[in-house]
């Protein structure tokens, strides 16, 4: 009997699919679908149910272009069973042998595959005194398909039964649709068959008691048949994929027969899932521009704060500045034309016929006078912004050396080297430095009995150095104490970041040394010393 004429001709329809993205229904139309990017799983539901459609139910297979290399099939399962039974009929032991999807030897059709041979081992239980077998499709209720049988054998030790073939009589067919049940010709001889085309039906052969084998309880059973096969399910069923990457998809179904052959053409259904946004040209053309523009919007901001900041300090220096020049200025023709009146009246009255005690308070007034005049010459010089530049410094150094010595009618050389005229110096450390030195130059001719001071001043950028050497009777460093003079000098070269030094011995004259660091500062690189 050829297998294929025992399936009545159906229409030939294209198979239903519901898509589903993430266990919910996704609609489905005739143009592209679109599947969002952030999606979890991809699901597609094929055929329909027996209670839906109980007599319009197929198997299908399927595939996802791109991620199954072939067609997919749900499998699902028929057997072979070995029973035993005891003496009184009563079945006290089973064993299945289930099968699933195709065989290897399987081409589509029963006339054109070929047989698997297959060989299992069973033992006996206790309490059975024979055995039968059977096939049966009564595995999931959905299967369907196609399960031929020939060349049952069964053995024991050395013995081998009779082979139980179709003709011998003994098979009956049972089930819930024993019509499923039938015997098909083969390039090998006649077969047992089960073509299940009713997914919520079974069939069986099986082996009547009369010709059961007798056997003994604890023996081992060696069960021998060949067999082929085509099972998959014909019941609704989902396919998941789960998250699937952003691209262009094709999935195909198509409706099969009984024995897998198709029924019509197969059923493509395109979907494209969607790039994150993230990863799409335009999100980064956006976040390129929002980020730049972010970062233009910052740098402006930071950049006018800074501004300001600048300005309203700026504006803060230039106020001191004015007030400063102000001070100075004041100082300059108030107090100093007062004072130089005092002086020139002190001066005049010593010229008139007074005693000489008048004579020398008039002396002590005009000489009092004038150190005044200088000392608020000093201060002048110090409070003026106008001088705060290395250039002024040294020419003020020098200046007063020159003063000093003059007035002390004591030799003096100084050397001086170029130094920059632009190089900011500030008020706190001119007037340190010019205080520490007078103090140097006091000692030298005061102090020291110095007939002879030599100044050297030299700029190493960025260091400026002040050495005030005298040729006086100089004194024991190591044991002569230091005085308050000494100490002033060392803390106004500390309090300013500098250093100073006082190398002496007795005899020998004393030289002092000043070191400090003047840096450049470019917010005053713009004024240039008068």
């Amino acid at each position: 009997m050829v297998l294929h004429n025992l399936w009545s001709a159906e229409p030939q329809v294209p198979a239903g699919v519901d898509l589903l993205i993430d266990g919910k229904p996704f609609p489905v139309s005739s143009g592209e679908i679109r599947v969002p990017a952030f999606h979890r799983s991809v699901s597609f539901r094929l055929g329909k149910s027996a209670q839906e459609n109980p007599e319009g139910c197929r198997r299908m297979r399927f595939k996802l272009a791109g991620l199954d290399e072939d067609w997919r099939q749900i499998a699902s399962e028929m057997c072979v069973l070995v029973r035993f039974t005891d003496a009184q009929g009563d079945q006290v032991g089973q064993r299945l042998f289930p099968v699933d999807g195709t065989s290897g030897g399987w081409r589509g059709t029963v006339e054109s595959s070929t047989f698997t041979r297959r060989l299992e081992k069973v033992r006996v239980p206790v309490g059975a005194v024979s055995v039968t077998m059977a096939m049966s499709s009564s595995g999931p209720p959905t299967a369907m398909g196609v399960y031929v049988v020939r060349g049952m054998r069964l053995r024991s030790g050395a013995t081998t039964a009779s082979s139980i073939a179709p003709d011998t009589g003994s098979w009956t067919r049972t089930g819930t649709r024993p019509s499923m049940a039938k015997i098909v010709t083969t390039s090998e001889g006649d077969a047992f068959c089960i073509l299940d085309d009713d997914p919520g039906a079974h069939a069986e052969w099986s082996l009547a008691r009369g010709g059961a084998p007798r056997v003994v309880a604890g023996e081992l059973l060696t069960v021998e048949w060949s067999e082929m096969y085509d099972i998959g399910m014909g019941n609704r069923f989902d396919v998941n994929y789960g998250r699937l990457n952003a691209g262009t998809y094709t999935f195909w179904s198509e409706d099969l027969d009984a024995t897998g052959r198709p029924l019509a053409a197969a059923h493509p259904l395109e979907i494209i899932v969607l790039e994150p946004y993230w990863r799409s040209v335009w999100f980064w053309l956006c976040t390129s521009a929002t980020a730049g523009l972010l970062l233009w919007l910052g740098g402006r901001a930071i950049i006018q704060r800074r501004i300001r900041q600048h300005l309203a300090k700026a504006g803060q220096e230039r106020m001191l500045e004015q007030e400063r020049l102000r001070i100075a200025r004041d100082l300059h023709d108030d107090l100093g034309a007062r004072l130089t009146h005092i002086s020139l009246m002190s001066g005049l009255a010593e010229n008139d016929p007074q005693s000489a005690a008048s004579r020398e308070s008039f002396q002590r007034i005009s000489g009092m006078a004038r150190e005044l005049v200088a000392a608020l010459y000093q201060t002048v010089w110090t409070v003026n912004p106008e001088h705060d530049n290395l250039e002024a410094l040294v020419n003020y150094l020098c200046q007063l050396t020159q003063n000093l010595a003059e007035s002390a009618r004591i030799r003096c050389r100084i050397h001086s080297c170029k130094v920059p005229d632009q190089r900011p110096v500030t008020s706190e450390v001119r007037h340190n430095i010019t205080l520490a030195v007078k103090e140097a130059l006091n000692n030298a001719v005061k102090h020291a009995g110095a007939t002879e001071i030599i100044v050297r001043i030299e700029f190493n950028e960025p260091r400026l150095s002040i050495s005030i050497t005298d040729n006086g009777h100089g004194f024991d460093a190591a044991h002569a104490p230091q005085g308050n003079g000494l100490k002033n000098m060392q803390r106004r070269m500390e309090s300013i970041g500098g250093r100073g030094s006082v190398h002496s011995d007795a005899g020998g004259g004393t030289a002092v040394c000043f070191e400090v660091l003047i840096a450049a500062d470019d917010k005053r690189s713009n004024q240039s010393p008068n």
